[in-house]
């Protein structure tokens, strides 16, 4: 059986029979303040769109600031801003408790082009954060889709997540990684050249991405599911459920969660986030869908 942890997303419960009380909190550069009183994951800035810079807690952290391609943010981009990044995390959290997850994401290869290079720059980071939070776990998500220009995200395809994990089990680094896997199908269809319709000639891939995962699998902590939907001939992320990301082809449902649920069948438990935007229905449509591939929710 594969073990997970259920954290709620957007207040969209659970069905009832699965207990949930971690909850994500959005940590992005213009959060102005945040309060909590419940466990949480503080999911941080991620660097989809433009952010204003203009919240108080982040105004004179210039590093950060100034780290920035037409308002995008440029994260990680050297050793000042990972300190001033510590300083933006301790004040965000405030007098609140401690997360227990902190989900952090990629810099773009325009400015950090090798993993060498951003986990000595984490490591700035790191080293701050353990010794004020030492029981919270880091967990990085690989990520595509982005307006920004010039670089891709360092961390993406099947490719980049293998060759980090075989830098960080040689380096031993207190680091895993979240696996995002609707945004793994995206960068691969992109790599190829593909459509979103053509989402079967990367079933392939996948799978045998999640074959060559099981020697690393002790390095992901948490995963990421949603849907999409399609309409007319635009894709809408974060909406629907299996059924629609797979465009109702059933088979190929199956074969693609036995294969996830086959790579992380052992005893460690995961985090789960369902980033699903369109309700409690494709919510209970994807944990059943899993719950059929033999993952456990505890």
């Amino acid at each position: 059986m594969s073990r997970l942890i259920p954290v709620i997303y957007r207040n969209i419960n659970f069905p009832s029979k699965i207990k949930a009380n971690i909850h994500e909190v959005a940590g992005n550069f213009d959060v102005e303040k945040l309060s909590v009183d419940v466990p949480y994951s503080l999911h941080t800035e991620y660097s989809y769109g433009g952010r204003e810079f203009n919240s108080k807690i982040i105004k004179d952290l210039k590093h950060i600031t100034k780290a920035q391609k037409n308002k995008i943010p440029q994260l990680w981009y050297n050793k000042e801003w990972a300190k001033d990044f510590f300083k933006f995390i301790r004040r965000i959290i405030g007098s609140n408790k401690p997360p227990e997850v902190l989900e952090i994401h990629p810099p773009f290869n325009d400015y950090c082009d090798t993993f060498d290079q951003f986990l000595k720059t984490f490591n700035v980071f790191y080293e701050k954060f353990n010794k004020k939070y030492p029981t919270t776990k880091i967990l990085i998500e690989n990520r595509f889709g982005t307006r920004y220009k010039g670089g891709k995200f360092l961390l993406s395809t099947c490719c980049d997540i293998l060759e980090f994990c075989k830098v960080l089990k040689r380096e031993k680094i207190n680091l895993k990684i979240v696996l995002d896997y609707p945004q793994l199908f995206s960068a691969e269809i992109n790599e190829d050249k593909l459509k979103m319709d053509d989402i079967k000639l990367e079933k392939e891939k996948i799978i045998s991405f999640n074959l060559e995962l099981k020697k690393y699998k002790a390095l992901i902590g948490g995963l990421h599911m949603w849907g999409k939907i399609k309409n007319g001939n635009v894709w809408t992320p974060h909406a629907g459920n299996f059924n629609t990301f797979f465009s109702n082809n059933k088979k190929l449902k199956k074969e693609f969660l036995s294969s996830v649920s086959s790579t992380f069948n052992d005893r460690i438990a995961r985090y789960f986030v369902p980033e699903i935007n369109s309700g409690q229905k494709d919510l209970h449509s994807i944990v059943a869908d899993m719950e059929s591939a033999k993952f456990i929710f505890h």
